[in-house]
């Protein structure tokens, strides 16, 4: 029987080598000529890649993306360090279900309502300087600050801690920088945050917290088929939401600014109608999400959009190429705010749906609800600054504002 080795050398597949300055700028010029040409392709060569993928196979029609996400016995999760999950992200079923189901009481829309008013009284008290100032950078100001605090707040944390665990969570990104200095930034970041988490389940050991408020405490008393839950898993959990929680949110909360900024028309439907900012949210995410692409690894050989995948191969879904599939989307390109239905995948889909996308999505409305409300108009400043680590996000935004 052949080795998968062997089985690789024989493949040869097309393999995608090298990107134009123009991929790298707007990543939806690679994914469009891919779902057309070569809709599961093979990456090999360009360890971090200028769109920010390493060695495997892009997966970039809708419909495979999906139905990836969905077949969880044949497409396993990835797991960043293999000896510390990070769950329920990083979790198989029937693990994951199980995991993610004494965490889902947190993210109901019930639990997430009471965190509305702190949204909003955080994201006022932001804003207010930069308007009495006629602008100001809301990347800094806004976008960065207030994810980090509301994901604080949901876990019982200091508000304060925020500056400390977004720095952290952004360097953890240099993880593939060949720079000695980027690498020691990554594994201080990385262990402070690591260490931030097994503090806070110390610390709830002794002295837990009402386990109906409290998702460390609540998972501390909880079990799965009859037997408590590892403190070493439930520490993964904590690491995964101090930067999943809000880094994600962080960047799709500067795209909503910076689009909205740049379309003055748009701007005034929503000042007329706030109804529509929620609906405004999803599309402009569709057309330019947070996440681009999320693994998975193969459990066995499988035929996928007519290519050879083995087992042990990494695939990437390349949910900013699914939601721009003409065939999943009726004129994909347009930014239409009452799109109904929006299925978009910026979130993920399948069972491992981001579990708190509902106060992502709340935390975006009612930032951009107060901005709309307190101005006549805003704009861009200057030229935003992108995120080394996301083609989308900004780090600076130069936003001017008429009130």
């Amino acid at each position: 029987m052949a080795t998968n080795e062997a089985k690789k050398v024989a493949r040869k597949p097309d393999v995608l080598r090298t990107f134009s300055k123009e991929v790298t700028e707007d990543p939806a010029v690679l994914f469009t000529r891919l779902r057309g040409e070569c809709p599961v392709a093979l990456q090999e060569g360009t360890k971090g890649g200028s769109t920010g993928f390493d060695n495997g196979w892009l997966v970039t029609r809708y419909d495979d993306i999906v139905a990836v996400a969905r077949d969880t016995d044949t497409f396993r999760q990835n797991i960043r360090w293999p000896s510390q999950p990070r769950p329920p992200l990083e979790m198989d079923t029937p693990d994951h279900r199980a995991f993610r189901a004494l965490m889902m009481p947190f993210f109901t829309p019930a639990a997430l309502a009471q965190f509305e008013p702190l949204s909003r009284r955080i994201a006022i008290e932001l804003l207010e300087p930069m308007l009495a100032a006629g602008g100001g950078d809301f990347a800094t100001g806004l976008a960065r600050p207030l994810p980090a605090q509301i994901l604080l707040a949901r876990i019982n944390q200091p508000l304060g801690d925020w500056p400390a665990i977004k720095e952290a969570s952004e360097s953890v990104y240099l993880q593939a920088s060949t720079n000695p200095d980027d690498r020691r930034r990554f594994d201080e970041s990385n262990e402070f945050l690591w260490d931030y988490c097994r503090k806070v389940v110390e610390a709830r050991k002794a002295s837990p917290q009402p386990v109906d408020n409290d998702v460390v405490s609540a998972m501390l008393v909880a079990q799965i088929d009859g037997k408590p839950v590892s403190e070493h898993l439930i520490v993964g959990m904590l690491r995964l939401l101090v930067a999943a929680g809000h880094d994600s949110t962080t960047s799709a909360l500067g795209i909503c600014l910076r689009y909205i900024a740049t379309d003055q028309d748009l701007q005034s439907r929503l000042r007329a109608d706030p109804k529509l900012i929620a609906g405004a949210i999803e599309e402009i995410l569709r057309l330019q999400p947070p996440v681009i692409q999320m693994p998975r690894i193969a459990a066995r050989d499988v035929e996928l959009g007519g290519r050879q995948i083995l087992e042990g191969d990494k695939l990437h879904l390349v949910f900013a190429s699914g939601n721009h599939d003409e065939a999943a989307f009726e004129n994909p390109e347009a930014c239409n705010i009452e799109r109904r239905p929006n299925r978009h995948l910026s979130f993920g889909t399948g069972v491992h749906v981001c579990i708190g996308n509902g106060l992502a999505r709340q935390e975006m409305r009612v930032a951009l609800e107060e901005l709309l409300a307190r101005t006549k108009s805003f704009r861009l400043a200057g030229e935003p600054t992108r995120e080394f680590w996301h083609p989308y996000g900004a780090v600076a935004l130069p936003i001017a504002v008429d009130r």
